[in-house]
């Protein structure tokens, strides 16, 4: 019986199926590009969103530690975010065939060659555009008082307003918080008697604040909102009958604020001429409350020793800043700080929240939320930096 041999081809087909298998790999690549930029818009969305909300609150940070160095506050805000991507792809497919026997015009034996090629390149090209707050119009709005009907709206909302008082609030009735400006030149050789005597108000003005919390949650005092001839106004009223462990209390808040044996008073911003049935809220402006934030900047000790600030007596001998007497800390270390709510440098050296620090945090968010709604950014103002990033 005769044997019959069949034809195997050429031993390289095999090779063969790997290039199409590499060309069906590279066209699912390429099909895939199509989607591609849908899934781009959750994650830069997002990513562009942390990066404006850490930069939002570092901006902030650096401007209140230039104003505890006596510097003037510059602020930008991201007018846009443009960006744009850019895929390039392409595909090639060749080939080389020989033709079987013993001629001689046989290519490279008899070897049949496909091949094929595939390329994708990805680009990203962010613009950013930045604009200065300036301007009259912003001017007027940061050194604007804020109206006293935002803290009795953040109240209402549920915010906590025990920061925003303290902060926010200069005088209630005949107490006053201790002030936000600077020492007066003329008043260097006393200055000792004069940060004495402003820690004294701010002794007087927390316990007022102290007493307010506690009456109004026991429902001894109430504000209410009354509409009068197509006006809002507002009004303190403490109630008739007082418990006999909260009447001491009561008394002293009489006594702090300056009111009458009355038990109802109109809340006004006039700080003279004050009838018995009337009350005052005098209220800070955003940079007021800034630079009363500023204090709690705890700066190197050398920068106190060589007068680059004003010395307020806050700081301990080891440069700690005492704590309790502003409602605001910001520390300060020569090395860059690790896992902290925010920090920026400033002269050689770092200023940072700790992410355990609730009060300064809600403090820092609370003149971040009036800043935007207070010195909104001018409308028409021109771009001062536009950026390509990429």
């Amino acid at each position: 019986m005769q044997n019959t041999k069949w034809p195997t081809g050429p031993k390289t087909k095999k090779t063969s199926y790997g290039h199409f298998l590499l060309i069906a790999a590279a066209l699912l690549m390429i099909s895939g590009c199509a989607a591609r930029g849908a899934r781009r818009v959750s994650a830069d969305r997002f990513d562009y969103n942390t990066a404006i909300a850490r930069s939002t609150r570092e901006q902030m940070l650096l401007n209140i530690v230039r104003s505890r160095y006596l510097e003037v506050p510059v602020f930008l805000t991201v007018s846009s975010v443009l960006t744009q991507y850019e895929y390039d792809s392409s595909i090639g497919v060749g080939g080389l065939f020989g033709i079987s026997g013993s001629s001689t015009n046989v290519i490279g034996g008899t070897t049949d060659v496909i091949t094929g090629d595939a390329n994708l390149r990805f680009s990203e090209r962010p613009t950013i555009t930045y604009l200065p707050v300036e301007g009259q119009e912003f001017s007027a709005h940061l050194l604007s008082d804020i109206p006293s009907e935002l803290i009795f709206a953040a109240a209402q909302a549920g915010w906590p307003v025990d920061v925003f008082m303290r902060i926010g609030i200069q005088r209630l009735g005949a107490t006053e918080n201790m002030s936000f400006g600077e020492v007066s030149a003329t008043e260097t050789m006393d200055m000792k008697t004069k940060i004495e005597h402003d820690f004294q108000k701010l002794k007087r003005f927390e316990r007022l604040i102290e007493l307010i919390f506690i009456l109004g949650d026991s429902e001894v005092i109430e504000v209410q909102r009354v509409e009068e001839e197509g006006k809002t106004e507002r009004y303190l009223n403490i109630a008739e009958k007082v418990p006999e462990g909260l009447r001491h209390m009561l008394d002293e808040l009489r006594r702090l604020m300056g009111l009458t044996n009355r038990n109802r008073f109109r809340i006004t911003e006039r700080v003279t001429n004050i009838k018995d049935d009337e009350i005052t809220i005098q209220t800070r402006s955003v940079m007021a409350m800034m630079e009363f934030m500023a204090r709690g900047v705890e700066v190197p000790l050398e920068h106190l020793k060589e007068g680059r600030v004003i010395d307020y007596g806050l700081q301990n001998s080891d440069g700690r800043e005492t704590k309790g007497l502003i409602p605001f800390r910001m520390i300060s270390s020569k090395n860059r700080p690790e896992n902290v709510f925010a920090a920026v440098r400033h002269q050689g050296y770092w200023y940072y929240i700790d992410h355990t620090d609730i009060t300064s945090k809600r403090a820092l968010s609370l003149i971040i939320i009036l800043f935007r709604l207070q010195a909104p950014t001018p409308s028409g103002a021109a771009p001062i930096l536009t950026l390509p990033t990429g």
